[in-house]
């Protein structure tokens, strides 16, 4: 059995490598072969005039707000997927308990809920996933590596009404460096198309349409907005692990602006871009704030050359850089030696670090985990099972337990979001360091075989056997007087599922203290009762974050499948290790 598991690992790696290299972002949209706003538009219009450019960016722009009363929007954000992925500034949204997205489209604003897939501090990135199955406009990246100074920008936002608002300028700088909450990024462009607030997180766009960046809007030392942007190839760098970025082809120079556009001769066009689109039919002077750019500046000293080694090269597989898969692996292999030796702890320790280190949101990384689980804990499960530990008498009715909780706490965990499920995993770090001190000082605790038994003892148990022989006595229970039955299932089994669901994790931080102080089990049975019930609640895991992710547009799968591969063979050796660990150290 821990052989066939071993060939589905390797089975899995290849399918998730086999759907890197053949997956697209844009074949998931039906009845188009592209639907970038720089090929949209060129495929339309063979050199299309600035107005029109104003015309067809702003359905891939959106407002990022909250849902409090009265709040309004915080930043601009432009989106650069299909499925409803977004970039903005982090620290626009980082203090926001929800999220939302407002998309214009032909019927009105709407509204869609967002979370985290990823955040990025050092260059103030985060990347959300709208709550929807729909597909959207989005852009394509411009090839930033050729952007020289004086070329022509667009820099887009939307306004505290919705409406979108755009600005000319010019790229004044390279590798600008900037201060922010007292760290310094850099590999920034710097441009005076960026005037307002209001564009802070949206979109920077060359003349073909194609992104070539996302702003950042600063008060300079005069009081005066200045305005900064991450490149395309810094974002792509940071984000193609679970975006599947489009790249556009090299600017071309930009065109003289025009004042009118020619509505007679492009009609088919329009109701093209219209009837794809869903969106409205732009009129000259409703809804676009076009502020034209003044002269252009002299360039500052571009510091560093355009060329970016940091983010532009390096082998990648993937989508990841080889840094970023073996700091995964590595993480995936702690996890899996903890977690199959104790059957608690991995799980706390894989979703922190893919928090702190990478990253990621936990919309992302609960599917990620439990997936990850089922390998780890399947394996921990068959070595305990082969090594005769599991008492399945116990196991077996506290399984539909732990199912139900993991299912609940799922939805749990969804509703209380990524900073209070980061308080709670804190806080059961510190249950897991206290529980090892206490398997330190009082190594045979909740264990009262191994106890000495004194004379007076021997003869008060005799005397209770004889009355349990003679009909006159009950047995007196060593663990929770609970009698056998759904209550003690119930106490036994829906607590870890609960907390694996809330938190992601595996939940055998709960299961082993409850399976030894309650169940009275010895560690090492403890620790094997838990490895098939945490198996089994991480199969339910899969099906409900999946199922309910895919259908609701939560997560695309692609996304968790690809991280949960490149993790999947370290937590499986780790698990392995882990349960071997378990059956030859001290108690």
């Amino acid at each position: 059995a821990v052989t066939i598991l071993a060939l589905l690992v390797m089975v899995t790696f290849a399918w998730g490598a086999y759907l890197l290299d053949s997956y697209d972002e844009d074949d998931y949209f039906p009845g188009s072969d592209d639907m970038s706003v720089g090929q949209f538009l060129l495929r339309n219009v063979a050199m299309p005039d600035v107005q029109r450019l104003y015309y067809t960016v702003p359905p891939a722009v959106v407002s990022i707000g909250g849902n409090g009363i009265n709040s309004g929007p915080v930043a601009s954000g432009a989106i650069v997927g299909a499925n409803g992925y977004v970039v903005t500034a982090q620290h626009s949204v980082a203090n926001l308990s929800v999220i939302t997205v407002q998309v214009a489209t032909s019927t009105g604003v709407r509204s869609f809920p967002a979370q985290v897939v990823k955040a990025i501090a050092s260059h103030d990135l985060v990347l959300l996933k709208m709550q929807t199955t729909e597909k959207f406009l989005h852009f394509r990246m411009a090839d930033v590596q050729t952007v020289i100074q004086g070329q022509q920008v667009y820099a887009f936002g939307r306004n505290a009404a919705g409406a979108p608002l755009v600005r000319q300028g010019v790229v004044q700088s390279a590798d600008a460096p900037l201060n922010l909450g007292g760290s310094q990024i850099t590999h920034l462009l710097r441009s005076d198309a960026v005037y307002t607030w209001e564009q802070n997180g949206g979109p920077l766009v060359d003349g073909q349409g194609d992104l070539v960046g996302i702003n950042i809007a600063t008060t300079g030392p005069t009081g005066r907005i200045e305005g900064f942007t991450v490149p395309a190839h810094v974002i792509v760098s940071h984000l193609r692990d679970v975006v599947r970025f489009k790249t556009g082809a090299a600017p071309a120079p930009a065109p003289a602006q025009t004042q009118t556009v020619a509505m007679a001769s492009s009609a088919g066009w329009w109701s093209k871009a219209r009837a794809t689109v869903d969106g409205p039919t732009a009129v000259p002077g409703l809804g676009i704030n076009v502020v034209q750019g003044g002269a252009p500046v002299n360039g500052f000293p571009s510091g560093m050359p355009f060329i970016d080694p940091d983010h532009v090269g390096g082998a990648k597989i993937a989508g990841y850089s080889v840094a970023d898969i073996l700091g995964l692996c590595m993480l995936a292999l702690a996890a899996g030696i903890t977690g199959g030796m104790m059957t608690m702890g991995g799980g706390v320790l894989q979703v922190a670090g893919m928090m702190v280190f990478f990253g990621y949101g936990m919309y992302l990384i609960r599917p990620v985990v439990f997936l990850t689980n089922v390998f780890v804990y399947g394996a921990t499960a068959l070595r305990n099972d082969k090594a005769q530990l599991v008492q399945w008498n116990k196991v077996k009715p506290l399984i539909p337990w732990g199912v139900a909780g993991v299912v609940v706490g799922y939805f749990i965990g969804n509703a209380i979001g990524d900073s209070v499920v980061g308080v709670l995993l804190g806080l059961f770090a510190l249950i897991m360091a206290g529980k090892a001190v206490l398997e330190i000082i009082r190594p045979d605790a909740g264990e009262g075989d191994l106890a000495p038994v004194s004379p007076v003892s021997a003869d008060e148990e005799m005397d209770e056997l004889m009355a349990l022989a003679s009909g006159d006595a009950k047995a007196k229970s060593d663990g929770l007087d609970l009698p056998d039955g759904p209550v003690r299932n119930a106490v036994l089994g829906l607590p870890m599922g609960l907390f694996s669901g809330i938190l992601g994790i595996s939940g055998g931080v709960v299961e082993v203290p409850l399976q030894r102080y309650v169940g009275r089990m010895t560690l090492q049975n403890a620790i094997a009762n838990s490895s098939v019930l945490v198996f089994w609640a991480s199969v339910a895991g899969v099906a409900v974050s999946f199922l309910h992710g895919t259908s609701t547009g939560l997560i695309h799968w692609e996304a968790p499948v690809t991280l949960a591969v490149v993790m999947i063979p370290g937590a499986y050796v780790g698990g392995i290790i882990g349960a071997r660990l378990m059956r030859v150290l001290p108690v």
